[in-house]
């Protein structure tokens, strides 16, 4: 059998390539779905920054309204 390559058995070969490109497809679209609940997430924590400081924004102003309508002040 010189210059000849022995024939080998590759379904086990392939049953495995199928398992590990079956546990990447699987990786790559939890992956992809953690990305997307993260991109929402900063979407959603970006609105509420938003409102927070609009909020205290207007809490402030009527704290510092009090304060100077102060009579017993300067």
């Amino acid at each position: 059998m010189e210059g000849k390559i022995e024939a080998s058995d590759t379904g086990q070969l392939n049953d495995r390539l199928t398992i590990v490109e079956e546990r990447v497809q699987f990786n790559n679209d939890s992956l992809k779905e953690v990305y997307s609940n993260l991109d929402r997430l900063d979407s959603d924590m970006a609105q509420v920054e938003d409102e927070l400081s609009a909020w205290m924004e207007r809490e402030l102003s009527k704290v510092y309204n009090i304060i100077n309508d102060n009579p017993l002040g300067n």
